[in-house]
Order: C-alpha cells, then structure tokens, then sequence
C-alpha cells in the first residue's frame, strides 16, 4: 500500500515518519507554524507624478531612465509621493 514500510523500509530512517522529521514536519507530518511579520510597504504616488514618470520612461525608449522622487515617510511602512524630477537623458 505505501512505498515504504512501517520501519525498514528507509534503512534506518524509520520510514515516512524518520523522512517527515528529516523535512521540517512534525511527528504529525504536518509543517511547523512560524511567525512571519507583516513588513509590506505601501507607496502613495500623486496622479501628477506618475504621469510625469511615464512620460520620462516613454521619451527614454530605449534606453534606461533615471530620476528623483520627492515624498515623505507616512509611518514605519508607508511612503508618499509627491512630485519627481527627471534626471536629464545625454
């Protein structure tokens, strides 16, 4: 029924058991639970501002494009954008 036995069919692992262990599951075979923190970050751009990033990237074509962007720090995880300015292109 299962490919390996109740014991010996690993060698000395045990079976699906030892090889559970060997993977990070519990005893149970089910995956132990870790506390991630929510660090995602949200960025605000003003509609002004955008606009004028596209514009940049469309004149840029082919080539790589680069600018500044002028904002604040809303909290630890919010940034907001109020206006950018375009690195001239040579």
């Amino acid at each position: 029924m299962f490919p390996f036995g109740q014991g010996g069919g690993m060698g000395g692992m045990g079976g699906m058991g030892g090889m559970m262990g060997n993977m990070g599951f519990g005893s149970q075979g089910h995956p132990e639970l870790t506390y991630i923190p929510d660090t995602a970050e949200k960025i605000n751009i003003a509609p002004l501002a955008l606009l004028k990033m596209m514009k940049h990237c469309r004149s840029g074509i082919p080539f790589e494009v680069m600018g500044v962007m002028l904002g604040e720090f809303i909290d630890e995880y919010t940034i907001e954008v109020i206006d950018v300015f375009a690195m001239p292109q040579l």
